[in-house]
């Protein structure tokens, strides 16, 4: 289960390397368990064009501030990690997605592509 630090890490990534950014496409996986209460095209829909203001965190909780709601949120669970394209984001594992992967994961829940970065 990820801890404090990694989750610190995963939203240090996001606020360095995906603030002011614009939104330019959202996929979001049909499972209900991860995702509760919109379905997956609602989620996108209302994601796409938005600018992501920062990234914020509370214990294991991170969410992102976007210029208008939604404010999208994550628990990290037992597996969880943010992955942004090119970026190593933590750096004692395997945190960076190299152009050669499986571009999002096929365990990827929730992916946006902004401008020029990708994060799932």
């Amino acid at each position: 289960m990820p801890e404090l630090p990694e989750v610190e890490a995963a939203r240090r990534a996001v606020q360095d390397n995906c603030v002011g950014k614009k939104i330019l496409n959202c996929v979001v996986a049909d499972d209900p368990k991860v995702i509760d209460g919109v379905s997956p095209s609602e989620l996108q829909a209302s994601m796409v064009g938005k600018t992501i203001v920062s990234a914020r965190r509370k214990g294991k909780n991170m969410w992102l501030q976007l210029d208008s709601p939604p404010f999208p949120s994550f628990q990290f669970g037992m597996a969880g990690a943010i992955y942004i394209k090119g970026v190593a984001v933590t750096k004692y594992k395997r945190s960076a997605v190299n152009d050669e992967d499986q571009w999002p994961s096929k365990y990827s829940k929730f992916f946006i592509e902004v401008n020029d970065v990708r994060v799932g």
